[in-house]
């Protein structure tokens, strides 16, 4: 398969990731400056591709310094220790709660295959990673890629390792603001299994407060920061409202879902559009909610 490699600005190339073919999925970034960092790598299965696209950039691997994951989900980071077996010179900055399971990854990989069933093995299982190549990142940690610094901002919520990346006034999102469906001009939430929406609304908060005029998303690309997160935080709030009240009628996520894909506009067609690995996302994410629902009922 054919890697196009896009321009979104004068240190900032992204390509489609494309694993097992699917598009419009998974974006990769290179932020060329006197160093070179490579943000996300997807899946283990997608390693193939994955170089392509570092060498469409007219760079060899060696040339990688950075490798630079929002978070270790297999779609984010699952093909970091590949990636970093041929990149021979990199390190790798993680969050300091990922820190230990990118390099013992049994408990990484388990904890996936029982979250993603079947499309943890079309993930592929991660390679470790030495911890001598690994840095950990603490909030607020800065790394100077030469002309520019890229800084760490801890935004969990979606997951508690999460990163949001920020790159002068671009912030590199992963999951943090949820999914941006180009096409439908529509971005929604993604929450994994075990979701904090209190830690959630507060990491949007945080990203509000910087004047960003870029969103780089993984999934799936570069978006205009103009009163997105605003919306973002509102369209997570209503759709906690929506799921909130399917618990308390004792519906099950299947129901809460049709009744989501009923009052949100585009959210029906974006889940038709959706490929093998994210089959279920949408349906994922009402579940990721009404066990953060089921928590805070638990502690009254």
């Amino acid at each position: 398969m054919d890697i196009s490699l896009k321009k979104h600005s004068e240190t900032i190339f992204w390509f489609d990731l494309c694993p097992n073919d699917e598009s419009d999925f998974i974006s990769i970034y290179l932020v060329i400056d006197e160093k070179i960092a490579l943000i996300e790598t997807g899946p283990a299965c997608s390693h193939s591709n994955l170089v392509k696209g570092i060498e469409s950039a007219g760079l060899t691997l060696s040339d990688i310094d950075y490798i630079i994951p929002t978070h270790i989900h297999l779609d984010h980071f699952g093909g970091g220790g590949h990636i970093m077996e041929a990149c021979e010179n990199a390190k790798a900055l993680v969050h300091p709660k990922a820190y230990k399971h990118v390099s013992e990854i049994d408990a990484w990989w388990e904890g996936s295959r029982d979250f993603l069933g079947r499309v943890a093995e079309l993930y592929g299982k991660p390679k470790p990673i030495t911890q001598s190549r690994l840095i950990s990142a603490e909030d607020g940690y800065e790394l100077s890629l030469g002309k520019q610094s890229i800084k760490a901002l801890h935004t969990p919520g979606h997951a508690p390792h999460h990163i949001t990346w920020i790159y002068g006034n671009e912030a590199f999102v992963g999951d943090s603001a949820g999914l941006w469906y180009p096409d439908l001009d529509k971005s929604f939430p993604v929450t994994p299994g075990y979701y904090r929406h209190d830690l959630a609304l507060q990491s949007i908060e945080k990203m509000e407060s910087i004047n960003l005029d870029f969103l780089l998303y993984t999934h799936f690309g570069p978006r205009s920061a103009k009163n997105t997160l605003s919306q973002t935080a509102k369209e997570f709030e209503l759709w906690m409202d929506i799921v909130k009240e399917g618990v308390a009628r004792n519906l099950t996520s299947t129901q809460i879902l049709d009744i989501l894909f009923q009052q949100r506009p585009g959210l029906l067609e974006s889940n038709k559009n959706h490929g093998v690995h994210q089959s279920g996302t949408h349906l994922g994410t009402v579940e990721g909610m009404m066990g953060w629902i089921r928590r805070e009922n638990e502690k009254r």
